[in-house]
């Protein structure tokens, strides 16, 4: 390969919106290279994403789902109070049955399956599940290969280079340690934001970045915006996080895993946030996305209290509550749903090796867990004996938590406090662009063969990860594809 291998399009990332994208273009007829900063590729789309939201699709309108276009439309306007380019959002739902098609003839199919979350079993059913994910992605990639694409591994984009006329000639690359240029006509950014940047999430977070766990693509750490910014886009609109649940980590060792401890944080007991008070109805533990949302309205973490009472009965006996993961699981592994979690026969070992990571306390008094876990004594004693009240009385008259779930008590010493923490998805926005995905300058004029797509573009979403499952991943299948086409287009004209 010389320096100057010439390419109509250089996309840059190949995730989701990068793959999409890519195969887009090359089965318009362009000639295009694809990115990948590792040594493979798929990124958070594929080894993250089990499937995408689509709207009437063909195997939605054969299940009988009465929920159209309009329908997700209005949902997501509303849902960011107008403040989603409607255009945008528009095209992508118009975009997304054809989607899940070309999806199909391209190897990688889906299957139209429930709502993967307990609380939006009554929404109409748009979550479309990969089949075969890793081998439909396979599929994908050779058949972007055979359409004359051309994939290099372990290349990063490094700088979009242009003529006096502003017009993009090429993109300086580093492949394997080597620094080169490609000649092209177009470059489609889509490397996936930066929440694998930590001066950038610094920057854009509202919270103690200590009390973030990330759950991103760590190659994504900002090259694409930082490219768009420096041929004059706009790379800082709307930068959001996209908060999803929460998860128990130590800080010491990343590699911590507990299930018996995951179960517990996927249940809503009585919650205390860093002020030592009950912030929340803690059965929002259902919406992972309004979840991480209130989690992290509190500063990024808070810890949920359980007693010795529950303990001991926790090693025995089951409780009928669900686990709010467990439909998801159910989903992947096929197997029936329980509505139930425990018993758990090693709760005091698997709470012990949570203490020693640093990531639960117990203590024999509520004076003494309020030392330690750095509140107020006055405080906590006086909010949990307002929780036992209220699940005396059988009623949330705080935060209206479902009664069924206002039977646990905090009340039986010794007592366990376990710090559940902000976990991302990733980041998106950042990159102010048209419908068709195009850069746009701070004065809102195109800037001629620059693309954003994915988790680099804004546009769709507004303050918070989406509730509407999977449609994160759609914007990323649907952006990619959509720039690409248009970037072909873009191409053959230039």
């Amino acid at each position: 390969m010389s320096d100057m291998e010439k390419y109509d399009i250089v996309v840059v990332g190949a995730g989701a919106s990068g793959i999409s994208a890519a195969l887009a273009a090359a089965q318009s007829g362009a000639k295009v290279a694809l990115l990948e900063k590792g040594d493979k590729f798929g990124g958070a789309g594929m080894f993250g994403a089990q499937g995408l939201f689509a709207v009437e699709s063909a195997a939605q309108k054969a299940s009988g789902e009465k929920y159209s276009i309009q329908d997700a439309y209005e949902e997501i306007i509303n849902y960011t109070h107008h403040s989603s380019n409607a255009k945008m959002t528009k095209l992508i739902l118009e975009k997304s049955a054809s989607t899940i098609q070309w999806m199909k003839n391209n190897g990688l199919e889906t299957e139209l399956v429930t709502n993967t979350q307990e609380v939006h079993q009554n929404h109409p059913r748009t979550y479309h599940q990969f089949i075969d994910k890793f081998n439909g992605f396979k599929r994908v990639m050779n058949n972007f290969i055979k359409a004359g694409g051309v994939l290099m591994t372990e290349t990063t984009g490094n700088k979009i280079i242009r003529n006096e006329n502003n017009k993009v000639t090429g993109i300086e690359v580093i492949s394997k340690g080597r620094s080169m240029t490609l000649a092209t006509k177009a470059v489609i950014l889509a490397d996936g934001g930066f929440v694998g940047n930590k001066e950038e999430i610094s920057k854009s977070l509202a919270i103690d970045p200590d009390n973030l766990y990330s759950m991103g693509e760590r190659k994504a750490t900002g090259d694409g915006l930082r490219m768009l910014k420096e041929v004059g886009g706009v790379n800082d609109y709307k930068r959001i996080f996209e908060n999803h649940a929460t998860t128990v980590f130590s800080k010491n060792n990343i590699k911590w895993h507990n299930d018996t401890i995951f179960t517990l944080t996927n249940l809503p007991f009585l919650w205390i946030n860093n002020e030592g008070k009950r912030f929340t109805n803690e059965d929002i533990v259902y919406d992972f996305a309004l979840w991480g949302d209130t989690v992290y309205a509190n500063g990024g973490y808070y810890y949920f209290l359980i007693d010795q009472k529950l303990v001991d009965y926790l090693k025995k006996e089951s409780l009928n509550w669900t686990n709010s993961f467990e439909r998801t699981f159910r989903l992947l592994d096929g197997k029936p749903m329980t509505h139930k979690v425990g018993p758990f026969t090693s709760i005091e070992e698997d709470l012990q090796e949570a203490i020693s990571e640093g990531a639960a306390f117990k203590a024999g008094t509520f004076k003494e867990l309020a030392e330690k876990i750095d509140v107020d004594p006055n405080t906590l004693t006086l909010e949990i004996n307002r929780y036992n009240q209220l699940v005396e009385n059988g009623k949330d008259a705080d935060f209206y938590k479902n009664s069924k779930f206002m039977n646990v008590k905090v009340q039986d010493g010794p007592f366990y406090a376990v710090r559940a923490n902000s976990t991302t998805l990733g980041t998106v926005g950042g990159g102010f662009v048209t419908e068709n995905f195009e850069a746009l300058n701070i004065k809102r004029k195109v800037i001629p063969g620059i693309y954003a797509v994915g988790n680099n573009a804004s546009g769709l979403f507004d303050s918070s990860y989406p509730t509407i499952e999977g449609l994160s991943n759609a914007f990323a299948w649907n952006s990619g594809r959509i720039a690409g086409e248009h970037a072909s287009e873009f191409v053959k004209n230039a």
